[in-house]
């Protein structure tokens, strides 16, 4: 039996920031069978002490769709080195500012605060992909 690397699992507060829920939501999504989890131990008042697997949060990411853009936003810049994080701040600022009518010259529609996130998401990806 083969086991699962030690950087494979997430603590229940690790997994619940990265699905930006409570812990108290994550462990009932654990008892209800909603989310596989391992139980390592309890804690000194008894509590189970659970691990769960990244790839099952990264599943349940994925499968977000319901999740707004701001959030889908937050959670791809998060997962960006600081410098990168920069480089695409500036990238945006840059973006914005030369898409941003003038007096003399203003756009017939204006992007959407949906359309400007969903972009710098997709640059976001680009630079992660570039990373590995």
């Amino acid at each position: 039996m083969t086991q699962t690397p030690p950087r494979a699992l997430l603590t229940v507060m690790e997994a619940a920031r990265r699905l930006h829920v409570s812990d108290d939501t994550l462990r009932r999504q654990i008892r209800t069978g909603d989310l596989p989890a391992v139980q390592v131990g309890t804690t000194p008042t008894g509590r189970p002490r659970y691990r769960i697997p990244v790839q099952a949060v990264e599943e349940r990411l994925g499968h977000s769709a319901e999740l707004p853009a701001l959030e889908r936003l937050r959670l791809a810049f998060a997962q960006l080195s600081e410098s990168q994080q920069e480089a695409l701040i500036a990238e945006a600022v840059a973006w914005a500012r030369s898409e941003t009518p003038t007096p003399d010259h203003p756009r017939q529609a204006a992007l959407s605060r949906e359309e400007i996130a969903a972009r710098v998401t997709e640059r976001g990806r680009a630079l992660l992909k570039a990373q590995d």
